[in-house]
């Protein structure tokens, strides 16, 4: 038995399909990126990084790591920044909705929603950055103010709104708050009992030895003496006014500051406005001394630390997991777990096959525009991922080979395919054309040696947006909305091509699945068409070929907007809407007009309703036992019994 997951827009769902997989049946397994880091934090025997969907944990004594995700009771995956409290063993984990979770040293997690549902506040709520306080505070510098929150009790005390300003940064020293802005720093009394009141807070500005227009990004306490990022330039604190105490060129703006080490750690990130071509980072000593960090350990840094041996460990955007051995050292130290997850977090689509699992990493936004993401193809066999893409293969850079040049790279895989009868892969770019992956060799379809077409309003692009391979080893192959020629051909398994030029009007054609009686069964994503079914008959006779549309005009479907179907093992064909599923169960009537198809009624708290008719469905499996895993926008994954 084989079993496919077929996603649609942006959701993934995390499965186990590997007939080898140990885990107990009920039982989950995560599956995440495990190549870099991109911040950091510690304790006094661990090192903590952040990475794409999960926390990475490793012993200072030795490079072992261990993670915690969603299997562990962590509420997300999106993880902005982390920071350790040490008084009370926690690990904050501040995801980028401004959700938190508290992982406590007994392995507890507490999830804290009171950012990311707060209502009264309009627009992104971003946290940037966090200074720990005493008496287990922790200060939040976020997109709307300062936050303070009680970490042992998991409570804000109180939040100062500060109107549009963006917080950078925030910081305490000699009895004040500080908060690093777009438009300069302000400060208060820590313990003013008026502290949540901006207009009460003071502007550091030429009054205090700072230019009179410029932005702030970070703050620190180093030594005992208050550090100031203003622009591209480090202040101190000194008798009251900022003093400079080191700069550097234009075209950099300072990004962060850490003094909780030896030394005073400095990251600066280029200017929006100037084209600088790297982030680079800097240690500071009291006396102003001081040195380049080594270069080639600085991708897109976010933050660093110090631990107590001088180690200098870098939160970093780029590949691999990053540290220097000291301040001086000039080899970067590197490691990764590549083979051991996944190239980035993106699932949108899974195929099975033989033990091994292919992913399709790419995206389309509701608009059916593509999302340009490079991540490729990747497969998961025998407990290692490998991954295709422009950085690992030639074919995946089109039809120019320079890896300079990117305009024809092939971006956007949304659909994975393997072909049982040839053993060969297929891989939809939803912008370059269809990837063929035979073994080791790779060969990439277009416009230039296949009948595939580019898009009308969008003409130097092939978009392939479907796949399904029947059981004589044809592959089924959606050409979105082409300019010329059909929306759907067949690559036959001896390399030729047959194309179906009349597909009733659809031609948005997206996912593809194929029924018993050999009928392929096609989304079509306008908002004027719903479902085609399309039984090619006699291949060499275009003459009796029979297609039909399905519509809110003319059968049940509750809405135009569909967005991905199934064939289960019966050979019923469930489809997902915008307004819930819908069911059609004709088998060979399929062309018939008594084939409208059916929604479920089902009792909800007591009332009778059609199965999701709320509900925006993405996403459709089927198992063995020919349940229905439902995918929503809103509400998460559902599994259902075989009739609904």
């Amino acid at each position: 038995m084989s079993y496919r997951l077929l996603l649609c827009w942006s959701l993934a769902l995390s499965v186990s399909l590997s007939a080898q997989n140990v885990l107990p049946i009920g039982s989950w397994r995560t599956h995440f990126p495990q190549r870099n880091g991109t911040y950091v934090t510690q304790s006094d025997d661990q090192i903590f990084f952040a990475t794409t969907g999960a926390v990475m944990i490793i012993d200072k004594d030795e490079i072992a790591p261990r993670f915690i995700s969603k299997v562990d009771g962590l509420s997300g995956v999106d993880i902005q920044l982390l920071k350790y409290h040490k008084p009370t063993e926690t690990l904050l984990i501040v995801y980028r909705s401004g959700r938190l979770d508290l992982w406590r040293k007994d392995g507890e997690v507490v999830t804290v929603n009171s950012i990311a549902n707060f209502t009264n506040i309009v627009g992104e709520k971003r946290v940037n950055k966090v200074f720990v306080g005493e008496d287990n505070l922790l200060f939040f510098a976020t997109t709307f103010g300062v936050s303070v929150f009680q970490i042992d009790r998991a409570v804000f005390p109180f939040t100062t709104f500060m109107g549009e300003l963006n917080v950078r940064d925030v910081t305490i020293h000699g009895g004040y708050l500080y908060a690093a802005t777009e438009e300069g720093i302000y400060r208060i009394v820590v313990d003013s009992p008026v502290i949540d009141d901006f207009e009460a807070w003071e502007y550091l500005g030429m009054n205090r030895g700072l230019p009179g227009v410029y932005n702030s990004h970070a703050l620190a306490v180093y030594n005992g003496e208050l550090y100031l990022g203003v622009n591209e330039d480090i202040y101190r604190w000194e008798n009251e006014a900022a003093v400079l105490f080191a700069d550097l060129e234009e075209g950099h703006n300072l990004h962060y500051m850490t003094g909780e080490g030896t030394h005073l750690l400095v990251g600066y990130r280029c200017d929006e406005a100037a084209v600088c071509g790297d982030s680079r980072a800097y240690y500071y000593r009291a006396d102003g001394s001081g040195g380049r960090l080594a270069p080639d350990c600085i991708g897109l840094v976010n933050n660093a630390i110090e631990d107590e041996r001088g180690r200098v460990w870098f939160g970093d955007e780029y590949e691999d997991f990053r540290y220097l051995d000291n301040v001086e050292d000039s080899t970067c130290n590197r490691f990764s777990f590549r083979e051991q997850g996944p190239y980035r977090y993106l699932a949108w689509d899974l195929a099975m096959a033989d033990g091994k699992l292919w992913v399709a990493t790419g995206a389309v936004t509701p608009t059916k525009t593509p999302r340009f993401l490079d991540w490729g193809v990747a497969q998961f066999a025998d407990g290692r991922w490998r991954i295709l893409n422009r950085w690992t293969n030639e074919a995946f850079r089109g039809r120019n080979p320079d890896p300079n040049f990117r305009d024809d790279d092939v971006f956007t895989i949304i659909d994975v395919e393997v072909n049982r009868v040839t053993n060969k892969v297929y891989a939809a770019s939803y912008y370059a054309g269809l990837i063929e992956i035979d073994g080791e060799t790779v060969r990439l379809y277009n416009d230039q040696d296949s009948p595939l077409s580019n898009t009308i309003n969008d003409e130097s692009r092939t978009r392939v947006s479907g796949l399904r391979a029947d059981e004589e080893g044809n592959l089924w192959v959606s050409n979105y909305n082409p300019v010329e020629g059909a929306a759907l051909h067949r690559l036959a398994p001896d390399g030729t091509w047959t194309s179906f030029p009349n597909t009733g009007g659809a031609s948005e054609l997206f996912q593809i699945d194929i029924d018993p009686n050999g009928f392929k069964w096609i989304i079509d994503a306008s908002s004027s068409k719903g479902v085609l079914v399309y039984d090619e008959g006699d291949i060499n006779n275009p003459g009796d070929d029979r297609r039909r549309v399905f519509t809110a005009a003319n059968s049940e479907l509750p809405t135009n907007e569909t967005n991905c179907l199934v064939v289960d093992n019966d050979g019923d064909v469930w489809v997902g809407t915008n307004a819930g599923i819908i069911i059609f169960e004709c088998g060979a009537t399929a062309f018939e007009p008594n084939c409208q198809g059916s929604l479920r009624i089902v009792e909800l708290d007591g009332f009778l309703e059609y199965l999701f008719k709320t509900q925006a469905i993405l996403a459709l499996a089927v198992d063995g036992a020919n349940r229905k895993w439902v995918g929503t926008a809103n509400n998460g994954l559902y599994l259902i019994s075989e009739d609904g």
